[in-house]
């Protein structure tokens, strides 16, 4: 099985990781599932045996684009690429080891005498749990272009990515959680993270480095099968080094889970927030956050519905949302989850948030729809709804060969005066055919477009064509 396909990465330009919700009053409405077809090798994928797995993987591949910096009148260019992968994987019934680093490397760029090692990713996570605890470790690191390379998650919590111009953006932070008492009447767990994000070779004064701690933690008590109450505590030190506005905010909190009936689950929590603003922006807000939800679990799937109102992170007082959400298995394979609903600000109006995520496969393709809105408050202290749109498909030809599709639209909708918008469109087209069992044929072209308010378009169109070869054994 491919490096690139096991751990979600067509290519280094496009690598993207699940991360822990650390923005301020940053309010994730879901995520969606997308397909990427480039570095898929076509031949059937087989099981891996069982103990310490290593891979390696590297493509190369010659490039033309039109735009290959993704700049503002950008020149042409025909170029090599070169994208290595390598990975070790480990599972038992307890524990779970994954280690994987990647980069590409472009040659025979113009006005670039040598190589260029660019979009290096490294990732650690280990996780061991047993019946009555847990722990877990990630670390993970990343390197790329400000401009050409765009990780999808990141846009969630922070909008002005779509659209940022030249330089090198620096990535890393660390995730440790741990729980002890899972089965027992009285239990405990946390959740620590860090992120810190740096730019350099940039003068654009909006890519501010900044860093983000986020420690959670709760005490459960269970009092009989049917009712679990819950005490929780929360810190977020949001930091905008240089100009920006740094956000603390702490919170000490109380929520309680009750199965009202064996198929309906209900959840409330309240907590006594404070939040502290410096820099830019000098204010201090304290008040409740509270919340809850019902959840009916349906013979097909769920239905439920969420009720929350929070303190916002900026000068917008308090933010309350409202959704209903469904999840859905149909017989045919098909799997949909979608959840409605609005937010509104108290010094603002009322915006509507949505999310679909919808899959449907068959024996020789798949289909993938996805819309998630989430909203942010970035460094400039600014709420704005971050939209994503993206579709896929995959489609096995015969047992050589295969095609891949992807579409995807990104949204960023800043609120209040002096707003600047900004969107981005990416399309792809990748065929791959197994000339052999461990070297495969890929081919392909993709389409960019980012449009922002006060700035001029910029557009990439690229065709590639390149050699894969996927090495797996067990050291």
């Amino acid at each position: 099985m491919s490096f690139w396909y096991r751990n979600g990465v067509c290519s280094n330009k496009t690598h993207s990781r699940r991360h822990s919700n650390t923005g301020s009053t940053y309010r994730r409405i879901g995520a969606f599932a997308a397909l990427c077809g480039i570095g898929v090798m076509a031949h059937a994928q087989e099981a891996l045996p069982p103990g310490i797995i290593a891979s390696f993987d590297i493509t190369q591949r010659l490039e033309y684009s039109d735009n290959p910096d993704l700049v503002a009148d950008g020149e042409a260019d025909f170029f090599g690429r070169t994208v290595l992968g390598f990975g070790l994987q480990s599972a038992t019934s307890l524990e779970n080891f994954a280690l994987n680093l990647g980069t590409d490397i472009e040659e025979g760029r113009k006005g670039t005498a040598s190589s260029n090692l660019t979009n290096p990713f490294a990732q650690l996570s280990y996780e061991r749990a047993t019946r009555s605890a847990s722990v877990g470790l990630a670390l993970r690191y990343r390197e790329s272009d400000v401009s050409s390379s765009f990780l999808a998650d990141d846009f969630a919590s922070d909008g002005s990515i779509i659209n940022q111009s030249t330089g090198t953006r620096q990535s890393y932070g660390f995730d440790l959680s741990g729980a002890v008492g899972r089965d027992a009447p009285i239990g405990a767990s946390f959740d620590l993270s860090y992120d810190e994000r740096t730019f350099s070779g940039t003068s654009d004064p909006d890519l501010t480095d900044e860093n983000t701690l986020d420690l959670s933690a709760q005490l459960d008590f269970r009092i009989d099968p049917r009712i679990t109450t819950r005490l929780t505590t929360k810190y977020r030190d949001f930091d905008a080094q240089g100009n920006g506005t740094n956000r603390k905010t702490t919170g000490f909190g109380a929520g309680a889970e009750l199965l009202i009936t064996p198929t309906l689950l209900g959840d409330l929590f309240l907590s006594q927030d404070r939040i502290e603003r410096s820099g830019e922006e000098n204010a201090v807000d304290e008040g409740l956050s509270f919340g809850g939800s019902l959840t009916q679990t349906l013979k097909t799937g769920s239905i439920g519905v969420s009720l929350d109102s929070e303190l916002s992170t900026n000068s917008s007082g308090r933010r309350t949302s409202l959704s209903l959400n469904r999840s859905r298995d149909f017989a045919g394979g098909a799997v949909l989850s979608y959840s409605l609903g609005a937010t509104r600000s108290q010094d603002g109006g009322i915006n509507p948030l949505m999310n679909v995520d919808y899959a449907y496969a068959l024996s020789t393709s798949r289909i993938t729809l996805g819309l998630s809105q989430s909203v942010n408050t970035d460094s400039d202290n600014r709420e704005e709804i971050n939209t994503s749109l993206r579709a896929g498909y995959t489609r096995q030809i015969n047992t050589l060969s295969s095609l891949s599709a992807d579409f995807s639209f990104f949204n960023r909708n800043e609120l209040g005066a002096g707003a600047e918008d900004g969107q981005r469109v990416n399309l792809g087209l990748s065929y791959q055919y197994a000339l052999t069992r461990d070297w495969g044929l890929v081919g392909g072209v993709s389409h960019t477009l980012i449009s922002a308010d006060d700035e001029a378009d910029r557009s990439a169109n690229t065709v590639f064509v390149g050699l894969q070869r996927n090495f797996t054994w067990n050291p």
